[in-house]
């Protein structure tokens, strides 16, 4: 994407930002209207009992944090059917988990353990409310992490994981959780996912030299719901370093 004048940064930075005080609001309510028609068609919140649907702008809301949407159920569904994962092995990772929707949904999935990551204490209680609601006939992970915290300051563990991401934050953000992946991933090779939904940034995953792109999804006219999927493995950090080592020499 090109750089903008400094000026027009400040200016969509301010108040035309889509998560803003303005645009901001009424981005809101075209979402609340998505998610309304979605729920009629999907029914997710009404067969499950839980509360994952309605939109969420808080009133001290960050640009720099995306107000909660909900990513729509069978999107992410599509995604984790997509993966080639070994049961019992991985850690589902939701950074910007919101009210759980996700999270609830990847535990119908041979996960390891379900971790979901969000900085709203409200939407944090919310999710850990719908948790307890949740226990469909499929589930297959009961292993739920629900912290609340800032996303820049978790610590991954060593086992292979899939990072999901439904536009949670800003460009900055984002550069630093994936600073952070890396890091962890140079200190303990394995295989990871990185689903990202609703990819508005994600030149920020084609700089990195760990991850590389393995599928592109999501109907064209639905925006928010395009994702793609990058995937990191210990073979390609051992390139890495071949790369590092010829460098040097």
């Amino acid at each position: 994407m090109p750089t903008l004048h400094p000026l027009l940064t400040k200016v969509f930075q301010g108040p035309l930002d889509l998560n803003g005080p303005v645009l901001g609001r009424l981005f809101y309510l075209f979402e609340y209207a998505r998610s309304y028609v979605e729920e009629r068609w999907e029914a997710f919140d009404a067969r499950f009992g839980t509360d994952t649907s309605a939109p969420t702008f808080e009133r001290n809301q960050k640009t720099s944090v995306h107000f909660y949407v909900p990513t729509t159920a069978s999107v992410i569904y599509e995604i984790l059917n997509s993966l080639a994962l070994q049961p019992g092995k991985f850690t589902f990772v939701d950074m910007g988990s919101g009210k759980g929707r996700a999270v609830l949904i990847a535990s119908e999935f041979p996960f390891k353990k379900v971790v979901g990551i969000e900085l709203s204490e409200q939407l944090h209680r919310t999710a850990e409310q719908n948790v307890e609601r949740f226990r469909p006939a499929s589930q297959r992970c009961t292993a739920f992490d629900l912290r609340c915290m800032d996303a820049l300051e978790y610590s991954y563990g060593d086992e292979p994981l899939v990072l999901f991401l439904f536009d949670p934050f800003g460009r900055e953000i984002l550069r630093e959780v994936i600073a952070n992946l890396e890091a962890s991933l140079r200190s303990t090779p394995r295989e990871a996912f990185l689903v990202y939904v609703y990819p508005q940034y994600e030149d920020v995953l084609k700089s990195s030299p760990l991850l590389r792109k393995m599928k592109v999804g999501g109907p064209k006219w639905q925006p928010w719901s395009q994702y793609v999927v990058y995937v990191a493995s210990a073979a390609d950090r051992t390139h890495e370093l071949r790369r590092e080592e010829e460098a040097i020499v």
